[in-house]
């Protein structure tokens, strides 16, 4: 009985309340998003805040503690040397709630939820071997570059916001037919000008930037060391030669492979990718020091041929001719069994002593 009373006193406490529209620290919060303050007596954003903080005080604002102390310092690390607001972070926060294999039912992947074509246009490539928009490092700096490019378009960061989540064609027909930019105006339910989806969205936001604005709360959820404090970028990037392995850095960092691979499920196949020297791996900033002193690249074949598959060509007639086993090749390229061996395609084919020798 006690129990259900404090959940009802919490509920009412919540919904009765408010904001108060004269609180100096939520009318800063919303001059950063360009919102003017009388938008704290919006109906909806009360409700959107009332919901986000029963949710937050239950799960936190991320979908685990880990990702949230491994990510939080990063992208806030990341976006205080950009021109975003600091309090852009929770648009991460909003799109994924930083589960780093977070993808939605229209195709958008990884905590800033780029859709392939957009991703590609921003620079994120997406292969065989990697999915950019995964990378941490990488996606977050093309959702900088993307934000501060529609800010430029639109004048505002609200409807950068609006713009990055149903697309700028979209919001500026909505405009043209509101008449008007102003976020009451576009986002008033009974219009319809922008999709609900939206509507919602940039509401979430605001209303997550407001709960991280209350110290007490973020002390209560135990967050306070991590939101509202810059500071430096726990990662390190080391570039890695074609073909390494992730399990094997874990074993010379002397960790855990499946944290290491939660800084790097970009690599789709947990191996640097083909056809190219170099490739960024991330580890934690604190195992550097050991990864210089301990890192060796793995011995290189000392001869191979590049062979250009043609029509009919299977791994088994490769084998046979370059007296060299399947498994060679299919490594050699990180290829699997089912992997397709269209014409045209280039093979690295390690060789045998056998063969130099003819």
């Amino acid at each position: 009985m006690r129990w259900i009373f404090v959940v009802f006193l919490f509920l009412f406490d919540g919904y009765s309340a408010g904001f108060d529209v004269n609180d100096a620290k939520k009318i800063d919060v919303l001059k950063h998003f360009d919102v003017p303050s009388s938008f704290l007596k919006d109906p909806s954003l009360n409700d959107i805040y009332v919901e986000r903080k029963r949710d937050c005080t239950l799960n936190g604002f991320a979908n685990s503690i880990e990702n949230a102390d491994t990510f939080i310092p990063m992208l806030t690390s990341l976006i205080s040397q950009s021109d975003l607001p600091a309090e852009f972070l929770f648009i991460a926060l909003a799109e994924s709630g930083l589960d780093t294999l977070s993808t939605s039912t229209r195709g958008a992947s990884g905590i800033w939820q780029f859709m392939p074509e957009t991703g590609k246009v921003h620079g994120l490539k997406i292969t065989s071997y990697v999915d950019e928009r995964r990378d941490h490092i990488k996606s977050t700096r093309a959702a900088i570059t993307y934000l501060s490019q529609l800010h430029r378009q639109f004048g505002k960061w609200y409807l950068a916001i609006i713009a990055y989540n149903c697309g700028d064609g979209k919001l500026s027909r909505a405009i043209r037919k509101a008449g008007s930019d102003d976020l009451t105006v576009l986002a008033n339910p009974h219009k319809g000008y922008i999709p609900p989806e939206s509507r919602r969205y940039i509401r979430k936001i605001i209303a997550l930037a407001l709960l991280a604005s209350d110290r007490v709360f973020l002390e209560q959820i135990q967050y306070d060391h991590l939101i509202g404090v810059a500071s430096e970028n726990p990662i390190a990037t080391v570039y890695l030669p074609e073909g390494e392995d992730i399990d094997r850095i874990a074993a010379v960092l002397e960790m855990p492979k499946q944290k290491l691979k939660l800084l790097n499920t970009h690599l789709k196949r947990g191996v640097t990718p083909p056809s190219q020297n170099t490739y960024p791996v991330y580890i934690p900033e604190e195992k550097l020091a050991l990864f210089q002193e301990k890192y060796r690249p793995r011995g290189l074949q000392k001869y191979f041929v590049m062979h250009k598959i043609k029509s009919g060509e299977t791994l088994s007639t490769l084998s046979r001719r370059y007296n060299v086993t399947q498994v060679s090749i299919m490594d050699e390229n990180m290829m699997g069994e089912r992997d397709d061996m269209r014409k045209n395609r280039n093979v690295k084919i390690p060789m045998s002593d056998s063969f130099i020798k003819k």
